[in-house]
């Protein structure tokens, strides 16, 4: 991520800028008691716009036991005002939905504080660096499936070369 990006994002949302926005609103309505993460009826991955996000949606798809092509939502791909508006939408229906993400860390702090802020309940946030080659790949898709499987994620080497991410999990 860019370092503009970055302190734009963190501007915005130390500013109280953020809280103006209505897909930044906290529910209003009663919220129903959080289901537990393993009867989430369903699954949505979040990801970034990024070159491993192939590689994390196919290991949930292969946890979730889905054909290719298909989860139980689409994916929320790529973090503009139209990705913050669907997952302000999921934050306010009543239906228990687990959502797992990777994300570059400007986003992550963002997206949670979005799904603290609605009353969802944060399971993890893992930080790894992950390289873009096939190791960076197969370790995206091993983040995937822990994620929704609920596991704790796979010991791998660190990417000296590799970009900062966030992998979350939340049940909302």
């Amino acid at each position: 991520m860019s370092t503009d990006r970055r302190f734009v994002l963190k501007g915005l949302a130390a500013a109280g800028l953020m809280a103006a926005m209505p897909w930044a609103q906290a529910s209003t309505s009663a919220a129903t008691p959080l289901a537990d993460a393993a009867a989430a009826a369903r699954v949505t991955p979040l990801v970034s716009g990024g070159a491993l996000d192939a590689a994390f949606l196919a290991g949930v798809r292969h946890a979730t036991a889905k054909p290719a092509g298909t989860l139980v939502n689409p994916p929320l791909q790529g973090l503009d005002a139209a990705t913050y508006q669907q997952l302000d939408a999921l934050l306010n229906d009543d239906t228990p939905t687990l959502l797992v993400g990777l994300l570059d860390d400007a986003a992550a702090v963002l997206v949670l504080d979005l799904v603290r802020s609605a009353g969802g309940r944060v399971l993890s946030v893992e930080h790894h660096r992950i390289g873009a080659g096939s190791a960076g790949q197969q370790r995206a898709g091993e983040l995937g499936q822990a994620l929704v499987a609920g596991t704790a994620a796979p010991a791998g080497r660190v990417h000296e070369n590799g970009s900062a991410h966030v992998a979350l999990r939340c049940v909302i």
